[in-house]
Protein backbone atom coordinates (compact mmCIF):
# COMPACT_ATOMS: atom_id res chain seq x y z
CA UNK A 1 0.00 0.00 0.00
CA UNK A 2 1.25 3.70 -0.68
CA UNK A 3 0.30 7.07 0.82
CA UNK A 4 -1.66 9.10 -1.97
CA UNK A 5 -1.38 12.54 -1.28
CA UNK A 6 -2.96 14.25 -4.13
CA UNK A 7 -6.29 11.73 -3.56
CA UNK A 8 -9.23 13.77 -1.05
CA UNK A 9 -6.44 15.57 0.15
CA UNK A 10 -6.81 16.63 4.31
CA UNK A 11 -9.15 19.88 4.90
CA UNK A 12 -6.16 20.16 6.99
CA UNK A 13 -2.66 19.26 8.02
CA UNK A 14 -2.04 16.21 10.41
CA UNK A 15 1.19 16.92 11.50
CA UNK A 16 3.75 19.55 11.72
CA UNK A 17 7.00 19.42 11.13
CA UNK A 18 8.77 19.08 14.15
CA UNK A 19 6.15 17.09 16.21
CA UNK A 20 7.17 14.21 18.07
CA UNK A 21 3.57 12.77 18.05
CA UNK A 22 3.70 9.45 15.85
CA UNK A 23 1.83 9.41 12.93
CA UNK A 24 -0.26 6.54 12.44
CA UNK A 25 -1.01 4.96 8.53
CA UNK A 26 -4.26 2.83 7.79
CA UNK A 27 -6.01 1.88 4.60
CA UNK A 28 -9.92 3.40 5.35
CA UNK A 29 -12.26 0.70 4.27
CA UNK A 30 -11.54 -1.02 1.05
CA UNK A 31 -9.08 1.58 -0.14
CA UNK A 32 -5.64 0.53 -1.12
CA UNK A 33 -4.17 4.14 -0.21
CA UNK A 34 -2.87 4.78 3.36
CA UNK A 35 -4.51 7.72 5.15
CA UNK A 36 -2.47 9.55 7.86
CA UNK A 37 -4.17 9.95 11.12
CA UNK A 38 -3.57 11.67 14.40
CA UNK A 39 -4.08 9.22 17.05
CA UNK A 40 -3.85 5.43 18.06
CA UNK A 41 -7.49 5.69 19.17
CA UNK A 42 -8.49 7.61 15.95
CA UNK A 43 -6.63 4.48 13.94
CA UNK A 44 -8.21 2.08 16.01
CA UNK A 45 -12.16 4.00 15.10
CA UNK A 46 -11.07 3.86 11.46
CA UNK A 47 -9.94 -0.30 11.43
CA UNK A 48 -13.66 -0.72 13.05
CA UNK A 49 -15.24 1.47 10.76
CA UNK A 50 -13.62 -0.19 8.24
CA UNK A 51 -15.11 -3.87 8.79
CA UNK A 52 -18.96 -2.01 9.32
CA UNK A 53 -21.16 -3.35 6.79
CA UNK A 54 -23.09 -0.15 7.45
CA UNK A 55 -20.27 2.52 6.44
CA UNK A 56 -20.31 2.68 2.54
CA UNK A 57 -17.25 5.53 2.50
CA UNK A 58 -15.39 7.06 4.77
CA UNK A 59 -12.75 9.73 4.37
CA UNK A 60 -10.53 11.32 7.00
CA UNK A 61 -10.06 14.85 7.53
CA UNK A 62 -12.85 15.83 5.03
CA UNK A 63 -13.62 19.43 5.24
CA UNK A 64 -13.23 22.20 7.58
CA UNK A 65 -15.94 23.73 9.34
CA UNK A 66 -16.53 27.45 10.41
CA UNK A 67 -18.37 26.73 13.66
CA UNK A 68 -19.67 30.41 13.76
CA UNK A 69 -21.46 30.19 10.59
CA UNK A 70 -21.44 26.73 10.14
CA UNK A 71 -20.06 27.49 6.33
CA UNK A 72 -17.45 24.68 5.06
CA UNK A 73 -14.06 24.72 3.21
CA UNK A 74 -12.20 21.97 1.31
CA UNK A 75 -9.22 23.47 2.88
CA UNK A 76 -8.89 25.04 6.35
CA UNK A 77 -6.22 27.67 3.98
CA UNK A 78 -9.36 28.41 2.45
CA UNK A 79 -11.29 29.20 5.71
CA UNK A 80 -8.34 31.49 6.84
CA UNK A 81 -7.96 33.32 3.24
CA UNK A 82 -12.16 33.61 2.98
CA UNK A 83 -12.51 35.10 6.57
CA UNK A 84 -9.16 37.55 6.58
CA UNK A 85 -10.47 41.06 7.64
CA UNK A 86 -13.68 40.27 9.17
CA UNK A 87 -14.67 41.45 12.70
CA UNK A 88 -15.48 38.22 13.87
CA UNK A 89 -13.35 35.52 14.46
CA UNK A 90 -13.85 32.00 12.74
CA UNK A 91 -13.93 29.20 14.72
CA UNK A 92 -12.38 26.35 12.61
CA UNK A 93 -13.41 23.00 12.95
CA UNK A 94 -12.31 19.74 10.79
CA UNK A 95 -13.74 16.49 11.70
CA UNK A 96 -11.99 13.18 11.56
CA UNK A 97 -13.85 11.29 9.38
CA UNK A 98 -16.58 11.70 7.43
CA UNK A 99 -18.98 8.38 6.99
CA UNK A 100 -21.39 7.34 4.24
CA UNK A 101 -24.85 5.84 5.97
CA UNK A 102 -27.82 4.35 4.87
CA UNK A 103 -29.65 7.40 6.63
CA UNK A 104 -26.85 9.37 4.22
CA UNK A 105 -23.04 10.84 5.23
CA UNK A 106 -22.24 11.64 9.09
CA UNK A 107 -19.09 13.51 10.26
CA UNK A 108 -16.76 11.32 12.98
CA UNK A 109 -14.73 12.81 15.96
CA UNK A 110 -12.67 10.42 17.51
CA UNK A 111 -11.19 12.12 21.10
CA UNK A 112 -9.88 10.31 24.45
CA UNK A 113 -12.53 11.38 27.79
CA UNK A 114 -9.24 13.31 28.93
CA UNK A 115 -8.45 15.29 25.95
CA UNK A 116 -12.94 16.06 25.67
CA UNK A 117 -12.25 17.08 29.75
CA UNK A 118 -9.54 19.45 28.70
CA UNK A 119 -11.78 20.98 25.73
CA UNK A 120 -15.28 20.86 26.74
CA UNK A 121 -16.07 22.32 23.50
CA UNK A 122 -16.41 19.72 21.64
CA UNK A 123 -19.25 17.69 23.19
CA UNK A 124 -21.31 21.19 21.98
CA UNK A 125 -20.06 20.46 18.65
CA UNK A 126 -22.32 17.81 17.48
CA UNK A 127 -25.46 20.14 18.62
CA UNK A 128 -24.07 23.41 17.03
CA UNK A 129 -23.58 21.36 13.55
CA UNK A 130 -27.22 19.55 13.77
CA UNK A 131 -28.36 23.27 13.33
CA UNK A 132 -26.73 23.80 10.02
CA UNK A 133 -27.91 20.38 8.37
CA UNK A 134 -25.19 18.37 9.79
CA UNK A 135 -24.85 15.47 11.85
CA UNK A 136 -21.55 14.72 13.99
CA UNK A 137 -20.97 11.52 16.16
CA UNK A 138 -18.55 11.82 18.89
CA UNK A 139 -16.75 8.28 19.81
CA UNK A 140 -13.94 8.10 22.45
CA UNK A 141 -12.05 4.81 24.40
CA UNK A 142 -15.23 3.62 25.95
CA UNK A 143 -16.80 2.61 22.27
CA UNK A 144 -13.13 1.42 21.17
CA UNK A 145 -11.61 -0.76 23.39
CA UNK A 146 -8.50 -2.53 23.56
CA UNK A 147 -9.76 -5.89 23.33
CA UNK A 148 -11.71 -4.85 20.06
CA UNK A 149 -9.18 -2.64 18.46
CA UNK A 150 -6.40 -5.98 18.77
CA UNK A 151 -9.38 -8.07 16.96
CA UNK A 152 -10.46 -5.68 14.10
CA UNK A 153 -6.97 -5.01 13.61
CA UNK A 154 -6.51 -9.17 13.34
CA UNK A 155 -9.29 -9.17 10.80
CA UNK A 156 -8.31 -6.33 8.75
CA UNK A 157 -4.87 -7.98 7.94
CA UNK A 158 -6.47 -11.36 6.99
CA UNK A 159 -9.09 -9.35 5.05
CA UNK A 160 -6.37 -8.11 2.76
CA UNK A 161 -6.11 -11.29 0.74
CA UNK A 162 -9.59 -13.05 -0.22
CA UNK A 163 -10.11 -16.61 0.37
CA UNK A 164 -12.37 -18.92 -2.22
CA UNK A 165 -15.96 -18.54 -1.72
CA UNK A 166 -16.09 -22.80 -1.71
CA UNK A 167 -13.43 -22.14 1.57
CA UNK A 168 -16.03 -19.60 3.03
CA UNK A 169 -18.73 -21.53 2.77
CA UNK A 170 -16.92 -24.96 4.46
CA UNK A 171 -15.82 -23.38 7.25
CA UNK A 172 -19.64 -21.96 8.09
CA UNK A 173 -20.77 -25.30 7.12
CA UNK A 174 -18.55 -26.63 10.31
CA UNK A 175 -20.48 -24.12 12.38
CA UNK A 176 -24.13 -26.12 12.34
CA UNK A 177 -23.24 -25.53 16.68
CA UNK A 178 -21.24 -23.22 18.15
CA UNK A 179 -17.84 -23.95 17.76
CA UNK A 180 -14.52 -22.64 18.88
CA UNK A 181 -11.65 -21.31 16.79
CA UNK A 182 -9.29 -24.50 18.31
CA UNK A 183 -12.13 -26.82 17.11
CA UNK A 184 -12.40 -25.60 13.54
CA UNK A 185 -8.75 -25.58 13.11
CA UNK A 186 -8.86 -29.35 13.90
CA UNK A 187 -11.13 -29.86 11.45
CA UNK A 188 -8.68 -28.69 8.33
CA UNK A 189 -9.97 -25.17 8.55
CA UNK A 190 -7.01 -22.48 8.51
CA UNK A 191 -6.84 -19.95 11.02
CA UNK A 192 -6.80 -17.12 7.97
CA UNK A 193 -10.40 -18.18 6.32
CA UNK A 194 -11.96 -18.51 10.09
CA UNK A 195 -10.59 -15.17 10.25
CA UNK A 196 -11.97 -13.95 7.14
CA UNK A 197 -15.56 -15.22 7.68
CA UNK A 198 -15.49 -13.85 10.97
CA UNK A 199 -14.89 -10.24 9.28
CA UNK A 200 -16.97 -10.63 6.12
CA UNK A 201 -20.04 -11.43 8.69
CA UNK A 202 -20.22 -15.32 7.22
CA UNK A 203 -19.54 -16.10 11.00
CA UNK A 204 -19.89 -14.36 14.09
CA UNK A 205 -18.45 -13.87 17.39
CA UNK A 206 -17.40 -11.91 20.48
CA UNK A 207 -15.29 -8.81 19.04
CA UNK A 208 -15.70 -5.82 21.84
CA UNK A 209 -14.96 -7.98 25.09
CA UNK A 210 -12.69 -10.93 24.63
CA UNK A 211 -9.68 -11.44 22.21
CA UNK A 212 -9.36 -13.67 19.72
CA UNK A 213 -7.86 -16.92 20.57
CA UNK A 214 -8.16 -20.76 20.31
CA UNK A 215 -10.85 -20.89 22.64
CA UNK A 216 -12.83 -17.79 20.92
CA UNK A 217 -16.58 -19.81 20.01
CA UNK A 218 -18.08 -18.74 16.51
CA UNK A 219 -21.38 -19.45 15.04
CA UNK A 220 -23.40 -19.01 11.62
CA UNK A 221 -24.18 -15.73 11.19
CA UNK A 222 -28.03 -15.43 11.21
CA UNK A 223 -29.38 -12.01 10.69
CA UNK A 224 -27.17 -9.13 10.21
CA UNK A 225 -23.66 -9.13 11.24
CA UNK A 226 -24.19 -7.61 14.66
CA UNK A 227 -20.48 -8.05 15.45
CA UNK A 228 -19.02 -5.79 13.27
CA UNK A 229 -21.67 -3.28 13.62
CA UNK A 230 -19.95 -2.07 17.85
CA UNK A 231 -20.29 1.43 17.38
CA UNK A 232 -23.13 3.83 17.78
CA UNK A 233 -24.22 4.65 14.62
CA UNK A 234 -27.56 4.12 14.52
Amino acid sequence: MRINRTKNPPARRVHKRGQRKKAHYVALGGVRDLSQLESRLEASAAIVMGLDPRIRAMRSQPICFDVTTGRTYALKEELRQATAGHAVKPVAYTPDFEIGLGKGPAFVEVKHSKLIALLPEFVEYPDILARFGHRLLLLDEEDLPEELHRNARLLQIALRQPVPEADLHAVASSCIEPTSFTALKAKGHSERTILVAIGTGVLSCDLRYHRLSGDTVVSVTTGAPTHLMELPFD
